[in-house]
């Protein structure tokens, strides 16, 4: 494996399967960042630099000096072209080749694997809580799909030296009118990548670490088998040793024999430590427990609802023995753990397979969906037998392939879809009349963004998960088919 926060070659190490067997498309490495929220951060701020660079060209093509002030008379009276902003898959050529803009990073690193990830999660580490100092080191496990069964691994990585990177379009030299700007924190350095590698049996469908004890790790295997493995061994000498061994030999510490066939669903209680769910494409959802003695045991019977597929599962983050589900049968469920029988809520959230959703920790009753239409919904569970969602947020026009929740700030989430494109959305931002009033006014071109998408990140192609960092506020990991992106956005 290598890191580089250089822009990469968009060599594919491999194809990427998608969970409904869909091609990637090549996405452009692009992000267009937007003011947080919208009250406390103009329009105007967001245009500023691209307004002063417009001026400049147009002062620069004036003439001579002696006709500069009789130059910039004319241009103030003649009219002047709307500034426009790029936006996905409206008004490019799809094969034209953007870059990225650094500005609209905090920190901005990638990485090629060889092979790709369908699958990964962070792992928790004692650097401490809240981190937001550069550089940082963070700790993160992933699962690969090789091209043979016994090629497949769970990986194990440590990435250090990750420096700000928001400064590196610069020229050396130039001065920074950002308080945060040079320093070490900007320092030029590469960031370094230290990795151990388990040996996995089939590819690794879904790989999650369990919250209360980030040694222990559960996967969901493509030969349609659970495992969960105790990597304490191999997770101490990577944060302890400089240059540790680059693979260890550990065998699964249990294995789920309950399965009938192969799946992606797979979440641990953040709630009750040891309980962990795992759902298969033939409808069956199965619990597994950690028994006082240290040993893991699978209910005899398993919960059963589904008419499809079960694609994604999710625990509560307050309660014990409630979990929810979402299913190809276009349903979302909730289940009391307590009970077999059947859900105990149930809602269409689709006209189509609903792929994701994710349990708001800050606020317990919220759930957010993503379906095989590109469609992100916001459903409260006080309500949900009405079966209408509280919020549709409309952009992506291609699967939603993963969302979370940012778990600091509770209006904050993000989604990754097969349009090639990662989404921040903030569900307390409404439009601002005022503002576009003002910018439509200076002839300013008004961008046609839902007000709630406060980024776009793009780059990677064939985009299967993204996931907050629990200990780095704002700090965003994603895995795709062609390898890893760890970055942190001006507004997140």
């Amino acid at each position: 494996e290598d890191e580089d926060e250089d822009e990469d070659d968009d060599e594919e190490e491999g194809a990427g399967k998608s969970k409904k067997g869909k091609g990637a498309k090549k996405g452009d490495q692009f992000a267009v960042s937007k003011g947080k929220k919208g009250k406390k951060q103009s329009p105007e701020e967001f245009f500023d630099d691209m307004e002063k660079f417009v001026k400049n060209m147009e002062r620069d093509e004036g003439g001579d000096d002696d006709d500069e002030d009789e130059d910039e008379e004319d241009e103030d009276d003649a009219p002047k072209a709307p500034v426009q902003v790029y936006i996905p898959g409206k008004g490019t050529d799809k094969n034209a080749e953007l870059d990225v803009n650094n500005t609209a990073y905090e920190m901005l690193h990638r990485m090629t694997v060889e092979w790709p990830m369908l699958s990964f999660d962070f792992l928790p580490d004692t650097l401490g809580s809240n981190r937001t100092r550069f550089p940082m080191t963070v700790f993160a496990i992933g699962g690969t799909e090789a091209d043979t069964v016994d090629a497949n691994a769970l990986v194990m990585m440590r990435m250090s030296q990750l420096h700000r990177t928001k400064h590196d379009d610069q020229d050396e030299g130039t001065d920074s009118d950002d308080s945060d700007g040079g320093g070490e924190d900007d320092l030029d350095d590469d960031p370094e990548l230290a990795h151990i590698s388990v040996k996995h049996k089939g590819s690794v469908n879904r790989v999650r670490v369990m919250p209360q004890d980030g040694s222990i790790v559960a996967s969901w295997s493509g030969e349609g088998k659970v495992h969960i493995w105790d990597l304490a061994v191999p997770l101490k000498a990577l944060q302890s040793s400089p240059s540790p061994a680059p693979h260890s030999d550990v065998q699964p510490a249990h294995t789920v024999g309950k399965h009938k066939d192969e799946g992606f669903a797979l979440d641990w209680s953040p709630v009750a430590a040891g309980v962990l769910a795992s759902g298969d494409c033939a409808n069956m959802i199965w619990r597994t427990m950690r028994t006082e003695g240290g040993a893991w045991v699978t209910d005899d019977a398993g919960f059963k609802g589904h008419t499809g597929s079960v694609e994604d599962i999710q625990w509560s983050p307050s309660e014990a023995a409630v979990f929810s589900s979402c299913s190809v049968d276009q349903t979302i469920r909730i289940w009391d753990a307590r009970k077999k029988t059947g859900s105990a809520l149930s809602v269409k959230a689709a006209e189509c397979d609903v792929n994701v959703i994710a349990w708001n920790r800050r606020v317990p009753y919220l759930l957010a969906s993503g379906d095989d239409q590109g469609n992100l919904r916001v459903w409260d569970l006080r309500s949900l037998k009405s079966g209408e969602a509280v919020g549709d947020l409309q952009w992506h026009t291609e699967a939603v392939t993963s969302v979370e929740w940012c778990p600091e700030q509770p209006s904050v989430l993000a989604a990754s879809s097969s349009d090639n494109q990662v989404t921040v959305w903030d569900m307390s931002v409404e439009r601002d009349a005022e503002a576009e009033a003002q910018m439509a006014a200076e002839g300013i071109a008004i961008p046609d963004l839902p007000p709630q998408l406060i980024f776009i990140h793009q780059g990677q192609q064939d985009v299967k998960e993204v996931h907050w960092h629990q200990q780095c506020p704002g700090v965003i990991g994603t895995t795709a088919a062609t390898g890893f992106n760890i970055f942190k956005t001006i507004n997140t």
